[in-house]
Order: C-alpha cells, then sequence, then structure tokens
C-alpha cells in the first residue's frame, strides 16, 4: 500500500481527488484499526497539512476512542501560546521547519490532551523563496513522535514540484506511513 503520490500523471484535479481517496482508505484500512487494536488515543499538531492528518484520523465511526485533539498553530504567537520556545522560532536559531520544534510540539500536545501519542509536523511548502529570510527549502519536512517515554523525530524531504495541495498530501502519506511503522512495532513505547 505504501507509494508516493506523485507518480500520478492525471490532470490536476483527478489527481487531489484520487490522492485523498487513497490517504483516506489507507487511514480507515490500515492506521485507524492499529489504533484501535492497540487502544492507543493521538492528538496531533499539523502545521503543513493543516487538519488533514486529522481529517484523515477521524473518518471512521468512533474516532472518539482514539483521537483527542488536532491542531494547527500557524503563527507563531499561537506555536509560544502552546508552549514553544521563542528561541526555537527565532531565524537564528532552529526555526519553525526544525526537528526540535517538531519534538516539541508533539511532547506539549501529548501532555496537553493526556494522549498516549503526540504526533507533530512541521514543513516547507512552496512559495516564493525570493521574499522569504530562510535557509530552509520547498519539501523539507519535520515530523515527531512523542510518548511518556520517548519522543522520537523524522525527517523527510519531498523531491518532486507539486503544487501546495499535493504537497500537503504527499506530507500527510509519509507521516501516516512513519506513524503506521512506529504503531506496528513490537516494542511500542506509550506508557
Amino acid at each position: 500500500m505504501k507509494q508516493s503520490l506523485a507518480g500520478f500523471s492525471m490532470n490536476k484535479e483527478t489527481v487531489i481527488g484520487e490522492g485523498y481517496a487513497l490517504l483516506h482508505q489507507y487511514s480507515t484500512n490500515i492506521i485507524l484499526p492499529l489504533l484501535a487494536k492497540t487502544g492507543t488515543t493521538i492528538s496531533t499538531v499539523e502545521l503543513t497539512t493543516c487538519g488533514l492528518i486529522s481529517d484523515l484520523l477521524t473518518g471512521k465511526e468512533g474516532a472518539s476512542s482514539y483521537f483527542i485533539l488536532g491542531i494547527t498553530p500557524y503563527t507563531s504567537e499561537m506555536k509560544i501560546k502552546l508552549g514553544i520556545s521563542k528561541e526555537l522560532l527565532v531565524h537564528d536559531g532552529p526555526g519553525t521547519v526544525s526537528s526540535q520544534t517538531a519534538r516539541e510540539l508533539a511532547e506539549k500536545i501529548r501532555l496537553y490532551a493526556k494522549s498516549d501519542i503526540g504526533l507533530a509536523e512541521t514543513g516547507m511548502l512552496p512559495t516564493d523563496f525570493h521574499q522569504r529570510r530562510t535557509r530552509k527549502r520547498a519539501g523539507e519536512v519535520f515530523m515527531a513522535i512523542s510518548t511518556k517515554s520517548n519522543t522520537t523525530s523524522f525527517k523527510f524531504e519531498l523531491t518532486s514540484d507539486l503544487p501546495r495541495l499535493l504537497m500537503r498530501h504527499e506530507i500527510a502519506w509519509n507521516v501516516l506511513s512513519i506513524l503506521e511503522t512506529f504503531l506496528a512495532s513490537d516494542s511500542l513505547p506509550l506508557r
């Protein structure tokens, strides 16, 4: 089932619809049963997917038994209100798009929601880089999964030249794939 959404050769509207359908099917048939089987609760912070992962995790009846909270703190002010240190978000620091920020976001949402897992993702979507001061590249994405005993971060880079909406789909696909591996591991460090 693991495949990239970038390989589609249909028109943009078809790809968007097909991409969402594949994501929904993957979440419904693979991720949600793993959450139910392990009895794991999850909360999410999404900076680039803007709620898409939360949407996919709640696409089945009974989602409230495992899905606790999903937020999209898009501005630095909201990230700071969530408890992210200001030093992480300054231009001379790691910045919003970093493993440190993903880790803090995952830990903060897990603690706030009192869920077994806190999942956070942050990345750089395509934009006009001539108008921005950043060292980050489009397609650079960090995510973190936090449990009571451990927080693990991951980095992946998307090399395709997808438009913003399809880039969000591709990020969600990668995040769900990493979550699947994490939930399916025999040594799930939840409690």
